[in-house]
Order: structure tokens, then sequence, then C-alpha cells
């Protein structure tokens, strides 16, 4: 570098900046930093959720961006063995499962799989992970669903029954004529028919025929 060369401190200082970045205190890892995160975050019993997998991937990768950055590690790092062992068998199971199924993990010769670049796989990870927590939002929903509705039906079914007992009880009574309605339609009934036999009876007996006189022998 120029400034180490010139023995000019504060132009190597600039130099080494410009080359390697600024320090950032209280971000300063080494290699063995990504040893320490896989082993932390297995004795907290590994990622089975999307919250817990944010929280490692998120320092996982900041520690990548370190390393590379202050030229600790070149190139593309691979620790997808290492990231797949900390998830759950279960989210484990689904991934190889889909992967497998869209051939992104290639069977090799000697009978295992390769595994995919990390690229592909944290968007399996990711993936299966949202899966999970909207399967589990909609068995929240469908629970809550299920103890609300269970007082509503009974109420609807207890108006109901009501409703029908009224029905039931109204019917009766419209069905059961009380005893000075059929005195009434009868009346009015027999009213017509009275004064039609009052008529024919007046005329019957005007052409009621007389007896006659026999002549006198």
């Amino acid at each position: 570098m120029p400034g180490y060369e010139s023995g000019d401190w504060e132009k190597l200082n600039i130099d080494m900046i410009r080359k390697w970045g600024a320090v950032e205190p209280g971000r300063r890892y080494r290699i063995s930093s990504i040893n320490s995160l896989f082993e932390r975050t297995q004795q907290r019993g590994g990622i089975s959720n999307i919250t817990q997998y944010r929280k490692f991937i998120g320092e996982y990768e900041s520690i990548i961006t370190y390393l590379r950055r202050y030229e600790y590690i070149e190139g593309e790092v691979n620790h997808n063995k290492e990231i797949l062992a900390i998830l759950s068998l279960e989210v484990q199971g689904s991934i190889y499962k889909e992967m497998i199924k869209d051939e992104v993990m290639v069977q090799a010769r000697d009978g295992g799989y390769i595994i995919p670049k990390f690229k592909v796989l944290k968007e399996y990870i990711e993936q299966d992970l949202h899966a999970k927590v909207l399967i589990q939002g909609e068995d929240s929903s469908r629970q809550a669903f299920n103890i609300k509705p269970k007082e509503k039906v009974r109420f609807e079914e207890d108006t109901l029954e009501e409703v029908l007992q009224q029905v039931k009880e109204l019917s009766k009574k419209v069905n059961t004529p009380s005893k000075a309605q059929p005195q009434r339609q009868i009346f009015k009934e027999k009213e017509p028919l009275q004064e039609a036999l009052e008529q024919l009876k007046g005329i019957t007996e005007s052409y009621k025929p007389q007896n006659p006189k026999l002549p006198a022998l």
C-alpha cells in the first residue's frame, strides 16, 4: 500500500479503510463464530418455526458478510448440511420431499442426494416455514369458529322451538271453532231456507183445490 511504503500512517489508514472498510464496533467475528452459532442453535432445540429461523439466518448472514468483507473467507461458503441438521425432523422431511419432487435435489451415483446451493435451499426452508404459519393460523381460526357457533346454534334451536310451539297453539285456536260460531253460522244458513219454505207454503195453499159441489139428485 502507498501509505505503508511511504510511512504515511494517515494515508495508510485511509487505504486500509478503502480496502477493508471501517471496523464496526461490537461486530467482531471469527471463523469459529460460525460453528459457535450452530452449536448454540442446536442446544436451544434447533429450528422449528419461522421466528427461530429468522433469528438464526440473520446472525449467520451477518457473520458471513463480515468475514467476507474483511477477507477472512473468499468465494462461496457451504454450510448447507449444518443448516439442515439444526432444523426439526418435521421441517427436514418436508423440505427433502419438496426438493426431490421438484428435482432440485439430484441423486448421486453412490445413492445419496446432492444438496442444492444455499440460495435454493434457503427458498425451500422459508417456503415450508411460511406454509406452517398459514396452517397454524387456519387451525386457530377454525378452533375459534367452532367454539362460538355452538352457543349460537343452541340459541337458534331454542328460539325455533318456541316459535313452533306458539304456531301450534295458534293453529289449535283457529281450527277449533267456539260454541258461538256454529250457532251464528247455522242461523245464517237457516234464515234463507226458512223464508223459502214459507213462500212455498203460501203458494201451495193458494192453489189448494176446493171440494166441488155435486149436483142434487
